[in-house]
């Protein structure tokens, strides 16, 4: 009888042994050659590693790198990055967009003048070998030969790839393309432009919404200098078309935004969206923050023009960023709060319920005080949600924005402060540092990567910081790929299978009887070590040779080196003993030279089986020991005896048996 079970497991540890950097006084340096590096992105990958990218120009002219780093922070590529494109670049560069697809390929799409005059998108999908998937030189998106900068993808949920972007050729349009896995266009030859006669389009965001369908969000421009700015929302269909209607549904509709002011759009996780942004709807020479959450049906859950986060009088609340924590339907801002002339700083937040009703009061809740007049400049806000916990950076400056710091805080719920001391230094470097972006893993590790002057220039840096607050400590798991029980007689061989491993010392091999369940008392039964940090694929077995009658379960618990540890899921199987003694007719018969012999044993006996000539001389003794319960099967192997009838003898406790066997040569 034989049993197998399947199962694939992910066990999550700490490590201290990592590429990451715990000193905040150092980083990881991703590129820091002559030239300048700048406007750094980063995707995560689904093990715990992430892609980067950068302009780049050690050669000159601004080209395009990436890097992939695994989990541990190690490069995977060469030290200093892989050219994607080294086409020719204008002189400054715009915004580009770079994300990680369900296969773990970057798509990085951006905009150059390779064919001439002005700037144009291309798209690029590269594996996690480095390969090209879509060309040397990617996919052309576009068509004419108009303005088209700053574009921006997201992934379908039918793993296609729709890209957004500014067209403008005296007015701006939004022009939208999407591509196949394999590269191929799928909204014919030339892009979807939304456009109207009277009105501006700006600042594109895609986001998946259901049924390979998306949510687009950009700007609205009217009027003169200054324009009034508006936001509105399109749905996109699998082919291109609108949902919505032609005009869609508006975000914010009072036209008080600043013309360059980019709005924060995130995915709800549940086919809609999230868009925050700042206006000056008061009209009181001050702005304030405000948050609007779109459904896939177009459904606007917070009231029109959006819930705001703070009615503090005597404040600007700019540059709000958003956290939604999609089990309970709860979304946080956070934003960059100031005095009216803006020469003093400070963080706060504000909670809200399902239907967009402020939680944390109608000022909300300070996280970093103001400073004094003229000593603090604070940027590049983000935010992040994981494990109940809300994750915030920024970028700590002098009121010049030089000599910058890198901070992180977390938080709960309730908007307590979660890591020791509250503030976290990712960066002690005190050189000025740029265009910060971060992103969260799937084991809730977040990493931050930013443009860094400490040596030249400006080069790239990044840090990982875990849910504890800890730096270059991420947690990563001990990932069980197999994890099999084969039942082959009394016996029950255990084996699994680990991918990766960081820090672990080995498996305890826990065992509890089903029939017992009531008890639910595991039994330690071994341990096997294991191979501390690896990221190469180790296999482990383990036999359980005391297997009682019944139904077992198994579990693994792996255990760190610090001691701490975790448990695997249980994999159940059925033992079933035999009824009775049983000795079986040798197989092959007639043999030569070898055959074999098979008895069965219903409960743990002293078993003897001899071999005996046609005149009843032993020849030999296969079997002299205990044995469990089980079906057993050993070799007679007989080269140095004749040809002729021999008897074969099973004796198991008051068991006797006799059988005959006949070898030809």
């Amino acid at each position: 009888m034989k049993t197998l079970f399947l199962l694939t497991i992910a066990l999550l540890i700490n490590t201290s042994f990592a590429q990451w950097s715990t000193d905040p006084n150092t980083n990881l340096k991703i590129c820091d050659v002559a030239g300048e590096q700048a406007l750094a992105k980063i995707a995560m990958t689904s093990d715990g590693g992430c892609y980067i990218s950068w302009f780049d120009t050690r050669s000159g002219s601004y080209n395009v790198y990436l890097q992939r780093l695994d989990a541990l922070g190690y490069k995977q590529w060469a030290a200093d990055g892989l050219l994607i494109s080294n086409n020719p670049q204008d002189t400054w560069i715009t915004d580009y967009d770079l994300i990680c697809d369900q296969n773990d390929n970057a798509v990085i799409v951006f905009s150059d003048i390779r064919s001439g005059g002005l700037l144009k998108p291309f798209a690029y999908m590269i594996s996690p070998t480095g390969n090209f998937l879509w060309g040397a030189n990617g996919v052309d998106i576009s068509t004419g030969d108009n303005f088209q900068p700053s574009p921006v993808v997201t992934e379908t949920s039918d793993g296609n790839f729709v890209f957004a972007w500014i067209s403008s050729d005296g007015s701006q349009k939004i022009a939208l393309q999407k591509l196949s896995a394999t590269g191929q266009k799928l909204w014919g030859t030339t892009p979807i432009l939304i456009q109207s006669g009277t009105e501006d389009y700006s600042y594109p965001a895609v986001v998946k919404s259901d049924n390979d369908q998306v949510i687009l969000v950009h700007t609205v421009q009217t009027g003169g200098f200054p324009p009034q700015v508006r936001i509105r929302a399109h749905k996109l269909d699998l082919n291109g078309q609108l949902v919505w209607g032609s005009t869609g549904v508006m975000i914010q509709d009072n036209g008080q935004m600043a013309f360059f002011q980019v709005p924060e759009v995130e995915s709800d996780g549940n086919n809609g969206a999230l868009i925050a942004w700042y206006d000056g709807r008061a009209m009181n020479n001050l702005s304030s923050s405000f948050i609007q959450h779109i459904s896939s049906a177009g459904n606007l859950y917070f009231p029109a023009n959006g819930a705001e986060g703070s009615l503090a009088a005597e404040r600007n609340k700019f540059s709000p960023q958003v956290a939604y924590n999609s089990a309970t339907q709860e979304t946080y801002l956070f934003w960059i709060e100031t005095e009216p002339n803006q020469n003093q700083n400070g963080i706060c937040g504000q909670k809200f319920s399902p239907s967009g009703n402020r939680i944390w009061g109608n000022t909300g809740m300070v996280f970093v005080p103001l400073s004094a007049p003229n000593t603090k400049s604070i940027s590049d806000l983000s935010s992040h949600m994981g494990n109940n916990q809300i994750y915030i950076f920024y970028l700590d400056s002098q009121a010049s924005g030089l000599n910058s710091m890198t901070m992180g805080f977390a938080c709960d719920t309730t908007g307590g402060f979660i890591w020791s001391g509250n503030f976290v230094t990712l960066s002690n470097a005190t050189q000025e540092k740029l265009q910060m972006e971060t992103a969260m893993d799937v084991y809730k590790n977040c990493k931050l990567v930013w443009g860094d002057k400490r040596f030249d220039a400006s080069g790239i840096y990044a840090q990982d910081i875990n849910p504890s607050g800890q730096l270059g400590q991420p947690v990563i798991p001990v990932e069980l790929t197999t994890f099999e029980a084969v039942v082959n007689n009394n016996e029950v061989i255990l084996n699994w299978t680990t991918s990766t491993e960081t820090n672990n010392r080995g498996f305890e091999i826990e065992r509890l009887i089903s029939e017992n369940s009531l008890a639910q008392n595991w039994e330690r039964i071994g341990y096997v070590e294991g191979n501390g940090t690896t990221t190469e694929p180790k296999n482990y077995n383990f036999i359980d040779k005391e297997t009682p009658e019944g139904k077992v379960q198994y579990r693994l618990k792996q255990i760190d080196f610090d001691g701490s540890f975790n448990h695997s899921n249980t994999i159940e199987v059925e033992i079933n003993y035999p009824d009775d003694y049983i000795l079986f007719q040798n197989y092959p018969n007639p043999f030569n030279p070898v055959t074999v012999i098979s008895f069965q044993i219903p409960t743990k006996s002293y078993v003897s089986l001899k071999i005996y000539d046609l005149l009843g001389n032993e020849i030999t003794t296969l079997v002299d020991e205990e044995k469990n319960s089980g079906v057993y099967s050993v070799n007679f192997d007989a080269p140095k005896y004749a040809s002729g009838i021999y008897f074969y003898e099973f004796k198991a406790g008051d068991f006797r048996e006799t059988k005959t066997m006949l070898m030809l040569k």
